[in-house]
């Protein structure tokens, strides 16, 4: 009897035994830490690639972009998949070439949008959008700052568009969309028209990121986190503060406006890399700071913002209007003060590239215009298999940006213009500024890019 009951208590520890070492492998694996990152995209308006430091700008400053840069690594062949905003930030979200989505042109009134063959923002039914993606993967998404995707109070904006949270942001304040935003420096939690609040645009990037910092901390160690932070600044309107402008006095007007502008948004993301740092976050955080396209040709902007010598400007497909700043930092991954001037890169090329940093993948039936460029990452430089495609549909709107199309493979770049019969070939990785058109020469080239025009628009919507 006394050895039955010594075999039941012997079998009894053997059981919870088991049972600790079963719950003990469970919280194990319940406790198995994220090592994903955290991803910041910083994408200004309208920052042209010369208006930084870093980028060869010797009138103003950018110290903390600066910073960023020796921190990590800048890269000189980034491209935007147009000239103008929409456009350029449908690709961000899409991973596609914005004429998938006829998003030919910024978001306007619906009358213009009409006329341009425009719907009235970007489409809201696809399987696939950047935000979505990263959100499904388990991360905590944001958007702060500009949308310009549809919607943000008449007359410009559809008032029937589509919030930001609606294709994939947990959380999201917006300007030029619809839904929460900002009335001078307070929240207003409807859309409003806000380019006459003389408040909010003095005070736009420092609002953003405030914003974004305090999303960070709300969120830091529960899961990883997606933001894009999308600065106004240095779009127009540009209405800086008589503190914001006491650096550059004695300057020109225009250089005085654009570089106070420039110099308040370079100090408030400084302060959003101070913030990452001091939460003990910089190990696990890919930053990256761009911008959507080059500078523009009005307002103090034609006079004071830089391309750094690069041809062309916003809404120009030449080098000045789709080539911007592109700086990533990583730290103890990305290797600092690393300067790369030979991976071919665009904006398509981000969700397929972030969804690989989330360890998802995308749906097969899902074709992505761009390619995974996380080798950036790893310091090596990315070869590019894929052509990049440009289109500009409105030359009688704009008499100086002839060219309707624009294609590049390789080294090779041809603009052209079908209706009047003109064409320009450029070899970027000899003439980066575009300044020798060797068409004439090289017609078995010309023909090649054309063919690869004409396969890619097959595809395209009307």
């Amino acid at each position: 009897m006394r050895i039955s009951i010594l075999k039941h208590i012997s079998l009894a520890v053997i059981i919870l035994a088991m049972f600790s070492c079963n719950n003990t492998k469970k919280e194990v694996v319940a406790e198995k830490e994220d090592t994903r990152p955290n991803i910041i995209f910083v994408f200004a308006d309208d920052w042209g690639y010369g208006d930084l430091g870093v980028y060869g700008n010797t009138e103003v400053s950018t110290p903390n972009l600066d910073k960023m840069a020796a921190e990590g690594t800048r890269f000189t062949q980034f491209h935007v998949t147009s000239g103008v905003c929409s456009p350029s930030r449908s690709s961000v979200l899409t991973g596609h070439f914005p004429a998938r989505h006829r998003v030919h042109g910024h978001f306007a009134g619906n009358e213009v949008n009409a006329r341009r063959n425009m719907p009235n923002y970007l489409n809201d039914s696809l399987p696939v959008y950047l935000p979505q993606t990263m959100q499904k993967a388990g991360y905590k998404t944001a958007h702060f700052g500009k949308w310009h995707l549809g919607g943000g109070g008449k007359p410009h904006g559809d008032p029937s568009a589509p919030e930001p949270k609606t294709y994939g942001y947990d959380e999201a304040r917006v300007w030029n969309g619809n839904g929460p935003t900002w009335k001078g420096d307070q929240k207003w939690e409807t859309t409003r028209y806000m380019d006459s609040d003389t408040l909010w645009v003095q005070s736009s990037s420092k609002i953003a990121v405030d914003e974004t910092i305090d999303f960070i901390k709300r969120n830091k160690g529960k899961q990883p986190m997606f933001v894009n932070l999308w600065l106004k600044d240095p779009h127009t309107p540009l209405w800086p503060s008589e503190e914001q402008r006491k650096s550059f006095k004695g300057l020109s007007p225009s250089k005085e406006t654009y570089y106070a502008v420039l110099k308040d948004a370079d100090y408030h993301i400084g302060r959003l890399l101070a913030s990452i740092s001091e939460m003990g976050l910089d190990e696990n955080t890919l930053i990256i700071f761009s911008s959507d396209n080059g500078p523009a040709a009005y307002g103090p902007s034609l006079e004071a913002g830089s391309t750094a010598g690069l041809k062309g400007r916003k809404v120009d497909i030449y080098e000045g209007g789709v080539v911007v700043p592109f700086i990533v930092k990583w730290k103890n991954h990305v290797q600092e003060n690393k300067v790369d001037s030979t991976s071919v890169l665009s904006t398509v090329d981000l969700l397929p590239t972030f969804a690989s940093l989330a360890e998802t993948e995308l749906p097969k039936d899902y074709s992505i215009d761009g390619e995974n460029i996380r080798s950036i990452l790893e310091n090596h430089n990315f070869k590019r298999t894929k052509p990049l495609f440009w289109e500009w549909r409105f030359p009688k709107e704009k008499s100086n940006h002839w060219a309707t199309g624009a294609v590049r493979n390789g080294d090779w770049k041809l603009l052209f213009n079908e209706d009047i019969n003109k064409e320009e070939l450029y070899d970027i990785s000899n003439d980066p500024k575009e300044k020798n058109n060797v068409a004439e020469n090289n017609k078995q080239i010309v023909s090649a890019l054309k063919s690869l025009w004409k396969d890619w628009k097959k595809d395209l919507p009307e």
